[in-house]
């Protein structure tokens, strides 16, 4: 709060919640600011508005945040609106997003999910037949038989 019992907005706007390279946090985050991690995070982090994981952070957990840049290693569940992963950036896990970006040479591993998507796939529906044509192909006839 601010003099006379204003708040400041501006403070509040500006405000990051950071962890420092060294330092390792097990528990949840909540905060509508900014997160940014150097060090080691297990856990889960909700509601802000950019995640930042630097080349030295580690994030183990579940992440919903509106933009999520990865500099460091991910392993776990995201759920934001825009995940960019720069070309040192290692994701392992599932991303639920509306805009992925992944750098050259940076790492995805694991299943990626667009929300409001239009595309379906139809590949489970022939899915049986490639298991048989694999599995138990027809016999050859040679000759006249």
């Amino acid at each position: 709060m601010g003099i006379f019992g204003k708040t400041d907005k501006r403070t509040q706007q500006n405000s990051a919640t950071v962890i420092a390279a060294g330092t390792c946090i097990i528990g949840g985050i909540s905060t509508p600011g900014t997160v940014h991690i150097d060090g080691k995070f297990e856990g889960v982090i909700l509601e802000a508005d950019i995640i930042t994981i630097g080349q030295t952070g580690e994030v183990i957990g579940d992440i919903k945040a509106n933009n999520l840049i990865v500099n460091g290693l991910f392993d776990g569940k995201i759920d934001c609106n825009e995940v960019h992963v720069l070309s040192s950036g290692k994701v392992i896990g599932e991303i639920r997003y509306n805009e992925l970006v992944i750098e050259e040479d940076g790492k995805f591993e694991g299943q990626g999910i667009r929300k409001s998507s239009n595309l379906k796939s139809r590949y489970s529906e022939i899915e049986q037949k490639i298991n048989n044509i694999i599995v138990s192909p027809a016999p050859l006839r040679h000759g006249n038989n």
